[in-house]
């Protein structure tokens, strides 16, 4: 059998080959990642700590609210119990004086229109915060849109949660106000009601049917001081669920937006003509050096 000769390599040949030859898998493109990672972190870090200041104010007032709303309310329920017993005593005075049942028919009628009235207006009480309140905030491999939509979604909801807290915020100090308020009317109907003519009956049985829808509404729909505090701090707390997400989001955002603009930097900088070169010869010295190596691996 024929031997096939091989000229044999030089000491150190291959490994000065070795040597001369850049990495094959040398991409500084990496960096760029590594920097809108860094960007994203900066952009959440950023509105966590802005948010927590914010939430740190409503945290000190949710606990002010919650002493005095349990005060307030202890104060008017006896002062409202007083005004419905006065409040009956002035009905049965003024229907005895007015003495015409059709014209307290019509008035009670009236009523329910301005009541079904006040219904479409909205608002009438009970908890303005949402009972569900959670937020996605898995963002990986997300796109820009939908980021964007998340964030606008999120921001919504902490708007509505931050508008209820601070509409409930004041309810001690305006439940004394609204009970003082059917106190004054109630004083003011009695002694208007000693001097008044036949002509003047049907208005002050109005303004005494008002003061009853006072007394309906005067807890705001919380039929205990708990129901408040609950309803406030779930206004709260989806705030602060709507913080941390709309973090996350943004950081997401912020690193993505990075991402494109060094991917349009990128291609802005490989159009020009000189570079098209340079990346030309890149790929065609890493093509020649993969060629060579699979040659020196098949003699092998």
């Amino acid at each position: 059998m024929a031997t096939t000769y091989r000229e044999p390599r030089k000491p150190g040949n291959r490994s000065d080959q070795t040597q001369s030859r850049p990495c094959a898998d040398c991409d500084p493109s990496g960096l760029d990642s590594l920097t809108c990672e860094a960007e994203g972190i900066k952009k959440q870090a950023e509105v966590t700590t802005a948010a927590a200041t914010k939430l740190a104010e409503r945290r000190t007032k949710y606990d002010s609210a919650r002493t005095n709303y349990t005060q307030s309310r202890s104060d008017a329920e006896k002062t409202v119990d007083e005004s419905r017993r006065q409040h009956e005593q002035l009905v049965e005075r003024l229907k005895c004086a007015l003495d015409d049942r059709r014209v307290i028919k019509r008035l009670g009628r009236a009523l329910e229109t301005v009541r079904a009235k006040l219904a479409e207006c909205g608002g009438s009480g009970g908890c303005c915060a949402e009972e569900e309140c959670d937020f996605d905030t898995d963002v990986s491999d997300a796109p820009l849109t939908e980021l964007y939509a998340r964030r606008a979604d999120i921001t919504r909801h902490i708007e509505q949660a931050e508008k209820c807290f601070d509409d409930l915020i004041d309810e001690p100090e305006q439940l004394t106000k609204r009970v003082a308020a059917i106190k004054a009317e109630l004083a003011q109907t009695g002694e208007a009601l000693g001097k008044a003519d036949k002509g003047q009956l049907v208005g002050l049985y109005a303004r005494l049917l008002i003061v009853d829808q006072g007394l309906d509404d005067v807890w705001r729909g919380f039929a205990t001081a708990n129901d408040y505090v609950d309803c406030l701090c779930r206004a709260l707390t989806c705030s602060l669920k709507g913080w941390q997400a709309v973090a996350v989001v943004e950081g997401a955002i912020a690193a993505a937006e990075c991402r494109e603009k060094a991917d349009e930097a990128r291609c802005a900088a490989l159009r020009v003509p000189k570079n098209l070169v340079e990346e030309l010869l890149a790929q065609y010295s890493k093509l020649a050096r993969q060629s060579d190596e699979d040659e020196e691996a098949e003699e092998d």
